[in-house]
Formats: structure tokens, C-alpha cells, sequence
């Protein structure tokens, strides 16, 4: 017995697996649109500076790249358990 799973089509699974990656990208969504409004409506704020000389506009910008890694690392491992579960409840390992 292994803790990996089969890869499966089932459409439970995936739907799922989609609901996950929707609302992860949910998040991501309004942290970019947050990025996209500061530099929109307030520009002055993406130019001060705020950590080590450095402004907003560009730490903020690093955040969302840094951001991203993180979530889709989130995802693989929340799909895979996703996955174990999906089987564990199926009765197959």
C-alpha cells in the first residue's frame, strides 16, 4: 500500500480538484486587482517607499510572484490530498 495515488478521471474528483484551483485563483484575483487599483487610483502610494528604500510598487509586485509560488504549491499538495481522500472514501488506495 502506497500513499500515492492513481492518476483518475473521475469527474468527482476533478470538479473537486476545480473548485480548489478556482477559489485559489479567487485569491490571487483580488490581490492583483488590489496591485491594479493602487497603481490606477493612487499612484502616490506605489511610489513611497517602504522597506529599505525600496517602494510599494515593488515590493507589492514581488508579493503577488511570491504569491503565486506559494499558492500553487498550495494547490499540488491540496489536490493530492484531495486525491488520497477521494480514494480512501472509494475504498482503494
Amino acid at each position: 500500500m502506497t500513499d500515492q495515488p492513481s492518476s483518475s478521471d473521475d469527474p468527482v474528483l476533478l470538479a473537486r480538484q476545480s473548485r480548489l484551483a478556482l477559489r485559489l485563483f479567487a485569491v490571487y484575483l483580488i490581490a492583483y486587482a488590489g496591485f491594479m487599483g493602487l497603481a490606477a487610483f493612487a499612484p502616490q502610494v506605489m511610489a513611497q517607499p517602504a522597506l529599505f528604500g525600496v517602494n510599494v510598487a515593488i515590493l507589492y509586485g514581488l508579493a503577488l510572484i511570491f504569491g503565486a509560488l506559494l499558492l500553487a504549491l498550495l494547490y499540488m499538495r491540496w489536490c493530492h490530498r484531495i486525491e488520497v481522500d477521494f480514494h480512501a472514501e472509494r475504498g482503494r488506495t
